[in-house]
């Protein structure tokens, strides 16, 4: 009995012990006068999120709602306190004009040091990020894109085949389709392989990408509990995923050096850099965009030499994959949504694709695509509405004083930014609620403030693939859309519930549409 009441007062006085630390804890904000939204002790902020109820880009979203009128609050994730920037200068102050202070993502920060998909350019920290995304400028300027059409071309006519074959009034899932054109996209340009998804949902190449996107409770338990990182850090990444990706890199780059073969797509570009990585660009446009990336960090760059191993070159090249097939497909299915709900929009989208077409000897080409301004508009309010990614964040490598304020944020500070918050905010768009392709005319762009619509991220950390991945959904569109129309089906369930267990912005129970054949 003694033992037991022993026990009992022992676990007493732990729960008072670390409930003290949390109250402690949870005052942080309260102490430097900074405004909050009240923390749930141990979750933080985001109980929803650990219960797979809700997924954090909308937990965010919502916490940035309440913090109205302020420029900035606080929030918990978990036990980590995060600073939410809302206004849009002290946004530009944070992702261009103070940049220096906060270059890396705080996945640059988590990112597991064991593994090696993880030196990818989205995770890589400092002055290392900075050669490699300087080396790597020159994979997607426009010179490469018009070169790249051509097979992303392709690969939209064989989902056109794929989708003329179905039945009349057959419902499809929408991702499904969309992610089995853009794997074949991204494995064409680049891996230089005729994957087929479109012909073989069951092929390798889309097994893979489920599993990237999969839910993994091991990335919430790393935000969670940091400082157990280092075992976490063992179940990082699907291993099966991982040696699939260094296998298939590995025999590319070694079949491509052996027979000499150049097909000018990202692949090339690394073996290039692994042997020479002091070359010299012969695009005017990679020269400049190299120019104001250096200005962006603030005009200096340090040169130093980058070893591009295989293991370094997979890293990039599954980000690639990763990119490009997950966050391009939820957009194209959520783009078809839209347009299935809204049938005076599809029918004006049509009518511009089939003029452009027309007016190109009924040949889509490079220069038709980019005449397709309406479809850039409806493309931009399915990315205004839908950001695949959510949420931008940032750690402070040096204490800075937020502008107009008292408070020096500190040393190691996360700080997040709310896409998803700030596109649904009525003071930038007149409809935030609604699929309003209106909301991107040249008038009501130059009327809002810069940093108001970022599907991309902002500054010297903005996505470097944003062309190639406006290129891939626009071509997928107009093979989408040219000939066959798209309605909402019995089988999709309205109004959408997302799905915060997948780690992509996505429908529970997925798209469903039904699809009718145009004459």
């Amino acid at each position: 009995m003694e033992t037991i009441a022993l026990l009992i007062c022992a676990i007493a006085l732990l729960l008072v012990y670390f409930y003290h630390r949390f109250k402690r804890l949870y005052s942080y904000f309260d102490h430097h006068g900074i405004p909050y939204v009240k923390p749930i002790l141990v979750f933080g902020n985001t109980m929803e999120w650990c219960l797979m109820k809700k997924s954090l880009s909308m937990i965010l979203a919502d916490i940035y709602e309440k913090l109205e009128p302020h420029r900035f609050g606080g929030l918990f994730i978990g036990r980590r306190k995060v600073i939410i920037v809302r206004d849009t200068e002290l946004i530009r102050s944070i992702l261009v004009k103070d940049f220096s202070s906060f270059q890396d993502h705080v996945t640059a920060e988590d990112a597991s040091k064991e593994d090696v998909l993880d030196r990818n350019l989205l995770s890589l920290r400092g002055e290392e990020w900075k050669n490699l995304r300087i080396k790597l400028t020159g994979t997607f300027t426009s010179g490469k894109m018009k070169l790249m059409f051509p097979l992303v071309r392709d690969c939209g006519a064989k989902m056109h085949s794929v989708l003329g074959n179905i039945s009349q009034d057959e419902d499809i899932l929408a991702k499904e389709i969309c992610a089995r054109y853009t794997t074949d996209v991204i494995g064409c340009c680049a891996f230089g392989l005729d994957i087929d998804s479109l012909n073989d949902p069951n092929s390798v190449f889309r097994q893979m990408g489920k599993r990237i996107f999969a839910f993994n409770i091991i990335n919430v338990l790393r935000v969670m509990l940091p400082k157990l990182e280092f075992f976490f850090d063992l179940f990082h990444n699907d291993k099966a995923v991982k040696q699939f990706f260094l296998d298939l890199v590995k025999k590319t780059v070694k079949h491509r050096e052996e027979h000499n073969i150049f097909r000018g797509d990202f692949l090339d570009l690394l073996i290039n850099l692994k042997h020479d990585n002091d070359q010299k660009s012969n695009d005017r446009q990679a020269e400049e965009d190299v120019q104001k990336f250096i200005s962006q960090v603030g005009g200096k760059y340090t040169k130093t030499h980058i070893e591009m191993t295989d293991e370094l070159i997979t890293a990039q090249c599954f980000l690639f994959f990763a990119a490009g097939f997950g966050t391009s497909s939820s957009t194209m299915s959520y783009m078809l949504l839209e347009l299935a709900q809204n049938q005076h929009i599809q029918d004006k989208l049509r009518a511009e694709i089939v003029t452009v077409l027309e007016n190109n000897n009924n040949e889509l080409t490079y220069e038709a695509i980019k005449q397709m301004k309406y479809l850039d508009m409806v493309i931009n309010e399915t990315l205004r509405k839908f950001p695949v990614g959510g949420h931008i964040d940032r750690v402070c490598s040096v204490p800075y004083q937020i502008p107009n304020s008292k408070f020096t944020i500190p040393e190691g500070f996360h700080l997040t930014i709310s896409i998803r918050g700030i596109h649904y905010d009525p003071k930038y768009y007149e409809r935030p609620l609604e699929f309003y392709p209106e909301h991107f005319t040249e008038q009501a762009k130059a009327q809002r403030p810069h940093y108001t619509f970022m599907p991309f991220g902002g500054g010297p950390r903005v996505c470097i693939a944003e062309r190639f991945a406006r290129m891939e959904i626009k071509v997928g569109a107009v093979y989408l859309l040219k000939n066959m129309s798209y309605h909402v089906s019995p089988k999709m369930k309205l109004p959408v519930e997302h799905a915060p267990e997948i780690a992509l912005f996505e429908v529970k129970g997925g798209i469903w549409l039904r699809c009718k054949k145009l004459q």
